[in-house]
């Protein structure tokens, strides 16, 4: 970090991964604001030097010239931001592997998003790359943080409120869950390393299990026997949207087809480059 505080401006600071992006900066020296359309955290929660602004809907936006800018918002919503955004000299913005296997989805709507998010992933490097900025897209895989997330967490839930949790048989599609504070992690080593400039790295947990091993070590982790209720795939359809009712999720039912698809990504180049390795699959929850 040298002697002087770097500066940091921050987008989508309320995700759950901003409150380890934010710890691990300060630990660095560094100091900041943070940009956000919700409400900013309780002050106990927000380390020294750092200060919460309400994200205008409209309007410019100024960072210091050599301000390092990173991205927690959803990566559609990036380019926009960047366009009215003057000063910043270095941007890490996330994205996501789903880019990838949902730009085959069986859901129209899923490959929609997954096109929405490569155009922004291309525009993002376009601006930058006007501006001067230097830039690095991180593509996590699927983010955890217990009692936060909308994947392991929802699991959890299931298990904890019927006992069970059904899946599509036979439910062995690889997966590499990534803690959010693995996330922060790469996040901030990417600000130090020059071989991530201008590139969009995938970052896979440190753990490849099957759909239905992450699904038992869940159980687990909840003190659970794990019980799960394996369907064939049309009536797994059936119980996943009868859950979608009873809980008020939102996921597409191509999710099931999933359960049976790898969904694994090279670690190796994160690794090389920012020098840092997630940790395995050992989430931890809350008593009931």
């Amino acid at each position: 970090m040298g002697a002087e505080a770097r500066h940091a401006v921050i987008f989508g600071a309320t995700s759950m991964i901003g409150r380890h992006l934010l710890r691990r900066l300060s630990e660095r020296g560094g100091e900041g604001q943070c940009l956000s359309r919700r409400a900013s955290p309780a002050p106990q929660e927000t380390p020294q030097g750092f200060s919460w602004r309400a994200l205008p809907a409209k309007g410019a936006l100024s960072a210091p010239a050599d301000a390092d800018l990173l991205s927690l918002a959803p990566i559609a919503a990036l380019p926009p931001l960047l366009a009215r955004t003057t000063g910043g000299r270095r941007l890490v913005a996330l994205s996501t592997t789903g880019v990838t296997y949902k730009a085959h989805s069986s859901d129209p709507v899923e490959r929609a998003e997954a096109e929405a998010v490569r155009r922004a992933e291309e525009e993002t490097g376009r601006l930058c790359q006007e501006r001067g900025i230097a830039w690095t897209i991180l593509r996590p895989t699927l983010i955890y943080d217990p009692g936060l997330d909308l994947n392991v967490s929802a699991i959890a839930d299931a298990a904890r409120r019927f006992g069970f949790v059904p899946v599509a048989w036979p439910a062995t599609g690889r997966r590499q869950p990534i803690h959010a504070d693995d996330v922060a992690h790469a996040m901030v080593a990417a600000l130090d390393a020059p071989g991530a400039v201008g590139r969009i790295l995938d970052i896979p947990g440190g753990e490849t299990l099957t759909y239905r091993d992450m699904v038992r070590r869940i159980f687990r982790a909840l003190g659970r026997r794990p019980v799960l209720l394996y369907l064939p795939l049309g009536p797994a359809r059936l119980a996943f949207r009868a859950w979608l009712t009873l809980t008020g999720a939102d996921y597409s039912t191509a999710s099931l087809e999933r359960m049976n698809m790898d969904l694994t990504f090279d670690s190796a180049p994160a690794h090389d480059i920012l020098g840092i390795a997630a940790r395995p699959f050992r989430p931890e929850f809350s008593a009931d």
